[in-house]
């Protein structure tokens, strides 16, 4: 008897698929976000930090680089979240999308950095930085969004959060103004 060897492939992919999935708590699941928000925010400071040194000297390549590093390290985090079966969660699906939506949010900063340094001229580095301080304007809505979600998360499924989710240090200065941006 000959296997197909596509039905065999496609077997392999849904069992793989099956596996890749991780169940958690409710609370398991709460804190793992704030994990993931927590380990970004020393990262977050040291290219931010990097940036405003590039920035500085005009070395828009390494304001680039910096940003894509920070741009994998928090898809990281997106990937892991999205792997989580949170369906039998009460609320956790909302949460779930709330959370990924803060960690796209963040991600679009960096990417916002990487076209201001991809820029190939000081017109399109402007527009850049126009659309950069568009996305800055929306931060402390993102941000109260997820907490105010992980909150209504947390009481509907029956535990307390420890504390109020830890803000990272948020990207604040656009690197083509030099000047602290706010929300």
């Amino acid at each position: 008897m000959k296997l197909n060897p596509f039905l065999f492939v496609f077997v392999l992919l849904v069992m793989a698929g099956c596996k890749s999935k991780i169940t958690m708590t409710a609370k398991q699941f709460s804190d793992e976000i704030a994990k993931e928000e927590q380990s970004l925010a020393e990262p977050i400071r040291a290219a931010e930090n990097a940036i405003k040194v590039h920035a500085d000297s005009a070395d828009y390549k390494s304001v680039a680089e910096e940003a894509k590093k920070m741009e994998v390290l928090i898809q990281e985090k997106i990937d892991r979240i999205e792997k989580v079966d949170v369906s039998s969660l009460t609320g956790g699906e909302d949460f779930k999308t709330v959370a990924i939506r803060y960690f796209e949010y963040f991600k679009s900063l960096y990417t916002a950095y990487r076209e201001i340094g991809d820029a190939p001229d000081e017109a399109a580095r402007i527009t850049a930085s126009d659309r950069m301080n568009q996305i800055l304007v929306a931060q402390e809505e993102v941000i109260l969004r997820l907490q105010d979600t992980q909150a209504r998360f947390a009481a509907e499924n029956g535990f307390i959060l420890e504390k109020a989710p830890a803000e990272p240090a948020a990207p604040a200065t656009n690197p083509q103004s030099g000047k602290r941006d706010s929300a």
